[in-house]
């Protein structure tokens, strides 16, 4: 009986030790990493090419902006900052004259948007553009967390907001990143 007894504590004492080791190793949602939100590249002496993650931004009629940058770094801000966008809806869009982002302390507009391509997925088109920044900009803009964005096309333009996870995925890029300019 005192060896069944043994056992079975044994027994509790190592499923209770591997769930308390299990919990420990979860980290908190508060405290996730931005580190999934971009990506870093040596490239020599030129520095470290940073590619941040698209970032969601949303307007009234249930359409998708999704921004990604590009850029270098190396020492001091001196280049430019490469922005893409994609417009996901229900119509498709051709041509884009202007981008504009929108936060508390600065405003950013990206003329010369490049289309690079448009394709249907479903009922979803997708419509690719890229322009170029300066990279200054691009910083000032990580300074407020809470972007609007705008589009300008053939006289009429789209806004789009930044939903919650998209003010707090900015939030961490701003601590992780471009703190260290």
């Amino acid at each position: 009986m005192k060896t069944n007894f043994t056992l079975i504590s044994i027994g509790i004492t190592f499923v209770i030790l591997i769930i308390f080791s299990s919990c420990l190793s979860l980290k908190p949602g508060s405290m996730l990493s931005g580190k999934k939100l971009y990506e870093t590249f040596y490239i020599g002496e030129n520095g470290t090419q940073y590619f941040i993650k698209p970032l969601t931004f949303v307007n009234d009629v249930d359409e998708k902006l999704e921004m990604d940058i590009t850029f270098k770094y190396k020492n001091e801000i001196k280049d430019s900052a490469i922005v893409n966008v994609s417009l996901l809806g229900k119509d498709l869009i051709r041509d884009v004259d202007s981008i504009e982002i929108l936060q508390d302390s600065c405003d950013i507009v990206l003329k010369d948007v490049k289309s690079l391509f448009s394709e249907k997925t479903k009922e979803v088109f997708n419509s690719r553009f890229s322009a170029k920044g300066l990279l200054y900009d691009v910083k000032k803009l990580f300074d407020c967390s809470e972007w609007n964005v705008i589009i300008y096309q053939n006289g009429g333009i789209k806004k789009y907001n930044a939903p919650k996870g998209t003010v707090n995925n900015i939030r961490k890029l701003k601590n992780e990143v471009f703190l260290l300019f």
